[in-house]
């Protein structure tokens, strides 16, 4: 028998599913599915364990937060918001609205990024851009590698090195509030330039989901051909690379041909391109060599 001050499971359960049901409706969504994952997250419990266990006690304090995150849930917010979980080549991060989602595919960049230098030791990169810090920690997680993590959010840098302490890789990121290459000592060489800038155009914001339009705008617009960032950081990044070093970008659904010209025009190497699970191109990244031509 429960306390006064706790709950069942299976009617905590019960009351979620009541309050997502017209708003999983609106978005096409099973309610059943993700009133299981957003109980199971914020109690940090099997999914099977939430659906089987329903006379299980839950303390008042527990029940509060998924209902709070519930609300939140059925007014619009991404799930990972509202448990403020998301997940990241296998690896947990800490979310909220000051940082875009990480996504499965931008686990392509890290993919890439090891199929280049898996083997070598030493390396430094630049993650520009690091929002949650994820593929800074994924680097730190997957290669031998210290890694250099700017943003110009201050609350993203936050919750970035929140990120890096949660994943103990703290002692090999730097973190440098900066508008792209503002603050970066300019003494600095990186094997390789990974970013997942902005790169939404500003015409394509009414095809957006009314979830993904809760996520930091900064992180998500680019001009009004998407492309704004990529020129900003291909054009300055030879400055900051090795000789031989790497530009890595997530870019866009159709993105990838525009990114592959500006990278061949600013006169980048070894152009390539590699897919996403769901057969888009997802990741574009070339050679820079000091013998290049001017960047102008």
């Amino acid at each position: 028998m429960s306390g006064s001050g706790s709950k069942r499971l299976g009617d905590i359960l019960g009351e979620v599913k009541r309050t997502l049901k017209a708003s999983c409706t609106e978005d096409g969504e099973d309610c059943s599915k993700i009133s299981i994952l957003l109980v199971s997250q914020m109690l940090g419990m099997d999914k099977t364990k939430v659906v089987v266990e329903k006379d299980l006690t839950i303390e008042e304090e527990d029940y509060q937060r998924i209902i709070y995150a519930a609300l939140k849930y059925a007014a619009g917010y991404p799930l990972q918001y509202c448990t403020n979980r998301a997940y990241f080549m296998g690896l947990e991060f800490y979310v909220d609205e000051n940082v875009l989602i990480p996504r499965f595919d931008t686990e392509t960049l890290i993919e890439v990024a090891i199929e280049i230098f898996e083997g070598k030791e030493n390396l430094l990169f630049l993650d520009m851009g690091t929002g949650s810090g994820c593929i800074a920690v994924a680097l730190c997680k997957f290669l031998p590698c210290r890694v250099v993590a700017v943003d110009i959010s201050e609350d993203a840098i936050k919750i970035a090195r929140k990120n890096a302490k949660l994943n103990n890789v703290e002692n090999k990121i730097e973190f440098i509030k900066s508008d792209l290459f503002e603050n970066i000592p300019s003494s600095y060489r990186f094997d390789a330039i990974i970013s997942n800038p902005p790169y939404v155009s500003e015409k394509q914001i009414s095809d957006l989901d009314r979830r993904v339009l809760k996520e930091p705008r900064i992180a998500l617009f680019s001009g009004e051909d998407g492309l704004w960032h990529f020129k900003q950081i291909a054009k300055n990044a030879g400055l900051y690379l090795k000789n031989g070093g790497y530009i890595i970008l997530e870019v866009g659904y159709n993105q990838a041909k525009s990114v592959k010209s500006i990278l061949q025009s600013l006169g980048y190497k070894n152009i390539d391109s590699k897919n996403d699970l769901s057969n888009i191109e997802r990741c574009v990244y070339a050679r820079w060599e000091l013998s290049n031509i001017s960047q102008g």
